[in-house]
């Protein structure tokens, strides 16, 4: 029997932790952690062709519907993390976007986010065909650069 292979979309970002991230403890403050997923998520779809700012003009839109954080140990005042987003799936209908933090060299948050498409009177709606199209392409190409094909 084959073993299906794994379907994957990833891009990394590094940050700099600010001074204004960090809270009284002089730990980055856990909501932070979002915000930086954020930033990852937006590159992956950038990755795949895919920009917030198009889907938004095109009045498509993709609300958090669930976001989970896992704090394994703290950042600090200008620390540098490295934000890795990850798609391992084409999106039917939600979009889950899978998350690791690295700092110098150790894990220290993972979590991931849920997203739905809506319209601009909030109704759930299928991924746009722009969406579907453009992430399939992007998980080909991974294939054929990951996996030899």
């Amino acid at each position: 029997m084959p073993i299906s292979k794994p379907l994957m979309l990833s891009t990394s970002v590094d940050i700099r932790v600010r001074y204004a991230e960090t809270d009284a403890m002089g730990v980055v403050y856990h909501a932070n952690y979002l915000t930086w997923f954020e930033i990852a998520r937006i590159a992956l779809l950038d990755k795949a062709g895919l920009s917030y700012r198009e889907l938004d003009d095109q009045g498509f839109l993709l609300p958090v519907l669930e976001a989970n954080l896992k704090y394994i140990a703290p950042a600090r005042f200008d620390d540098v993390v490295s934000v890795t987003a990850t798609m391992n799936e084409l999106p039917r209908v939600r979009i889950r976007i899978d998350y690791e933090i690295v700092c110098a060299g150790k894990v220290i948050n993972r979590g991931h986010t849920l997203h739905a498409f809506m319209d601009r009177q909030a109704r759930a709606i299928k991924p746009p065909p722009v969406v579907t199209e453009r992430l399939a392409a992007a998980f080909a190409q991974w294939e054929r650069t990951n996996l030899g094909e």
